[in-house]
């Protein structure tokens, strides 16, 4: 089992103090620096080819190795990114994390017809298998479905407020992209999240839907929590299909069922602190990771903290999570 830490604790979409300094290269390159000083080897990168709304725009144009693009402005060539990190300290960039919301604002952006969502999709995929398959990476992550607010705005006529076959046509999408992406010695992997449309235990349908040769699971542990799902369970059940498993936290309980509503990680009502740092929440991170341990897990661990208020202090309190906090885990085994 790998330990690694993803670049999206870095929350680039509020404007807060220090924000203009996030969007600068020299920023990212102490953090690179600073991962791998914090004992992580491996990173997990967003992908967002679709740049059109305004805060999209931002990240794209930043020193966030967001899109190829970015990383050719920034840094010269994939190549020379992956130098960089390597002279960083950084080993591996593990995978990148597609998300179908990305393409759906997208569509609402550029004021596109609902159905071009799938086609959004595919293209930011198959995009960023390139990419991995440039910089040496194995696994690409995908939630590959958008909020449910948003879902309803577009695809309105479900029982759950989207059309019917939706979900189904969707699972077709990915198990013909995890076919491509095999192709490239690519590994794709779905994640939920609790906004979306395979939120909690609903993951288990879905992902029986999914082809296990060429598509795996990837649990985010905070999303499942806050969806009222139980983390241990869910990883235990579908233990033989596991990759890049997201450990993270939340102490939030969705009584206002943020999860129906746009936006559901900045509540409008309620508490305002979704996630918290690895380590400070409920979710029961030890009792996963002994699950992992139990059934032989050798593949990367991405740890996140996300929307953390410090980045640099989540970096260390997670490093020590990972050297003492899940300790506990094995104790007596």
């Amino acid at each position: 089992m790998k330990f690694g830490c993803s670049l999206e604790m870095v929350n680039m979409r509020i404007s807060e103090p220090g924000f203009k300094h996030k969007l600068s290269k020299s920023y990212w390159v102490e953090l690179y620096q600073l991962i791998a000083a914090a004992g992580f080897k491996g990173i997990e990168m967003p992908y967002n080819p679709f740049m059109t709304d305004g805060i999209a725009f931002n990240m794209g144009r930043s020193g966030m190795p967001i899109n190829r693009y970015s990383i050719k402005t920034k840094y010269g060539s994939v190549r020379e990114f992956v130098e960089l990190l390597r002279e960083s300290g950084i080993e591996e960039i593990t995978g990148v994390h597609v998300s179908a919301n990305d393409a759906m604002i997208e569509v609402m952006s550029t004021f596109r017809q609902p159905y071009h969502l799938f086609g959004l999709i595919e293209q930011a995929v198959l995009e960023a298998v390139e990419f991995l398959a440039e910089c040496g990476g194995r696994t690409q992550v995908l939630s590959p479905t958008p909020e449910i607010g948003l879902a309803d705005r577009l695809f309105g006529g479900g029982d759950r407020g989207y059309a019917p076959g939706f979900l189904a046509r969707i699972a077709e999408l990915v198990n013909r992209l995890g076919e491509a992406a095999a192709a490239s010695g690519i590994r794709l992997s779905v994640r939920n999240e609790f906004w979306s449309l395979t939120r909690g235990g609903e993951i288990d349908a879905f992902l029986h839907q999914l082809d296990s040769r060429h598509v795996g699971y990837s649990p985010d542990l905070a999303h499942l929590a806050i969806a009222d799902a139980d983390p241990v369970e869910i990883v235990r059940r579908h233990k033989g299909r596991l990759s890049a498993v997201r450990f993270s936290d939340t102490f939030f309980r969705d009584v206002e069922r943020n999860f129906e509503k746009p936006n559901p990680e900045i509540p409008v009502v309620g508490p305002q602190r979704v996630f918290c740092d690895l380590g400070d929440g409920r979710v029961d991170i030890a009792g996963v990771y002994r699950v992992l341990k139990e059934s032989g897990y050798d593949g990367w661990v991405i740890c996140e903290s996300k929307k953390t208020l410090n980045v640099y202090k989540a970096l260390l309190k997670m490093r020590w999570s990972v050297d003492h906090g899940f300790a506990k885990a094995t104790r007596g085994a």
